[in-house]
């Protein structure tokens, strides 16, 4: 599976090519600031959030407010998050 890491400059610059990579499937990841997001089709008459979503969701956001979380920030982090495994 081919991931692609990029800035949001970059995005503004070629969105069109990374959708193009994404309906490839190619997983494209963009930076803004701290935060990572990722784009996903979604396809037409599609709910994009499911109550099942939702609820995970949720429970993420509750999780992270009570710091139950770990931060991966850079690539070693999550080397040696894996490693520990």
């Amino acid at each position: 599976m081919t991931m692609t890491h990029l800035t949001m400059r970059d995005f503004r610059n070629k969105m069109g090519s990374f959708f193009n990579r994404v309906d490839a499937g190619e997983h494209v990841f963009i930076r803004r600031k701290n935060q990572l997001y990722t784009i996903v089709p979604v396809s037409e008459g599609e709910e994009a959030i499911t109550p099942e979503l939702s609820t995970k969701i949720e429970k993420a956001r509750r999780e992270l407010r009570e710091g139950k979380t770990i931060s991966l920030i850079s690539h070693e982090d999550v080397d040696r998050y894996f490693e520990s495994m």
